[in-house]
């Protein structure tokens, strides 16, 4: 079954939001917003505010940007993958080591034989020498595996540095027990990477922390194993936290994990969240924290959840999230928390935290999924221009689309 929703949706419908509307235009049968102001700088979201915790949808805290009206005559269009969607396209969008004017390209089997010890070391010297390479990029296209036995670091850091990309080659780009930390960084691309059963450093297969910005996670296979081994074993596959901001987490597979993401790492991280976009993700085969989300402002548009065995979507401490486009198949356990009265489920605000988050539902298909009871909580939205598929057509969507080794990546 689906939402139903107050107006027909196209097979495909676009969106133009802005920061601030103040005039309409209408083109044939699509009304868009425009907004009059500076065209080179985006605006923005505003910090998570109080919400109240029951009753109809509120207007969404200090943004109250307007949804265009869809056209009824909208068609299917071919799926740019070559840059980010969400978040990550705003402030001039996310391009990595492509970003900057001059880029050094490296193709690691070619680099590290006469550098390093090991593939892993190769990478984590090339990342600690572009820390001294200021506003230059750094693209390295991963050829090999790398496996944490052959890796000096517990991890491979992404730490105060701009303009990188990390990317795998083919299927052959494989991180085997190490995983990717992202801190204090701007603009990185890491895409087309299968990463797995790490359980070294901070445990997750990707981290992103420290106020890093401009982050694009694509294309990515992440797994551990579930539910064979301790719910503690491993930490999370993607965890997003200390005030991360335009982030976008596109075309990833996630699969076999008790811990699935998460945004802000506890209830008492700060005022501020993050900046994320879930888009055209494959979650599957999972117990929970898919993902979750505290204080951010956080945009779930056109992902598929498979076999999720509690609970999906868990808002908490004043997260606003827009669940739009999505396709839920057997998601949650029926059960009733015993903190909030929610049924796990797809979305809702699940174990104990002190304070709700609150969810925009727009759209989305539920198969064998307790829903009958959720409505919306807030009519929160997104500041960016984005198309969004009917949930109807997310499952084949995403499944076709979906993981490492669909896109060429190539030096």
């Amino acid at each position: 079954m689906q939402d139903a929703p107050d107006r027909r949706v196209p097979k495909r419908r676009k969106a133009i939001i802005a920061a601030a509307a103040i005039g309409v235009l209408a083109i044939g049968s699509v009304v868009y917003f425009v907004y009059d102001g500076p065209g080179e700088e985006t605006a923005a979201p505003a910090e998570p505010t109080e919400a109240p915790t029951s009753g109809e949808p509120t207007e969404s805290p200090e943004i109250g940007v307007p949804t265009a009206i869809p056209s009824e005559e909208a068609t299917e269009a071919p799926v740019d993958t070559s840059k980010p969607v969400g978040y990550a396209s705003m402030n001039g969008g996310t391009a990595g080591g492509f970003g900057a004017d001059t880029v050094n390209e490296v193709v690691l089997s070619e680099y590290w034989p006469g550098s390093a010890a090991s593939p892993g070391d190769a990478l984590a010297e090339l990342l600690g020498e572009h820390q001294d390479a200021s506003g230059e990029g750094l693209v390295v296209y991963v050829d090999e595996s790398i496996a944490a036995d052959d890796t000096g670091a517990e991890e491979i850091d992404v730490k105060d540095v701009e303009h990188v990309s990390i990317l795998g080659v083919g299927e052959a780009g494989v991180l085997d027990g190490v995983g990717i930390n992202v801190s204090g960084a701007h603009d990185i691309v890491i895409r087309n990477l299968v990463i797995h059963n790490v359980s070294e450093g901070e445990g997750d297969g990707i981290g992103v922390q420290n106020a890093s910005s401009q982050v694009w996670i694509d294309h990515n296979e992440l797994y551990n194993e579930y539910p064979d081994v301790d719910k503690d074993y491993y930490d999370g596959l993607i965890d997003i936290k200390g005030e991360s901001r335009y982030i976008t987490v596109s075309w990833n597979h996630l699969h076999d994990s008790w811990k699935t993401m998460l945004t802000a790492s506890s209830d008492d991280e700060g005022e501020n969240g993050d900046y994320i976009t879930y888009a055209d993700n494959w979650f599957e085969n999972l117990n929970s924290r898919v993902p979750l989300i505290r204080r951010s402002q956080v945009h779930m548009l056109n992902n598929y959840f498979h076999n999720v065995e509690d609970t999906a979507i868990n808002a908490r401490m004043g997260a606003q999230v827009l669940v739009e486009g999505n396709y839920f198949e057997n998601v949650g356990s029926g059960s009733v928390d015993g903190e909030s009265g929610d049924v796990h489920g797809p979305v809702g605000w699940f174990y104990g935290s002190d304070e709700p988050g609150y969810w925009n539902l727009v759209d989305n298909t539920y198969m064998d999924t307790p829903h009958e009871h959720l409505e919306s909580t807030t009519d929160f939205t997104v500041p960016y221009e984005y198309e969004a598929l009917a949930s109807s057509e997310t499952k084949t969507h995403v499944t076709e689309g979906a993981g490492a080794g669909v896109i060429d990546v190539a030096p």
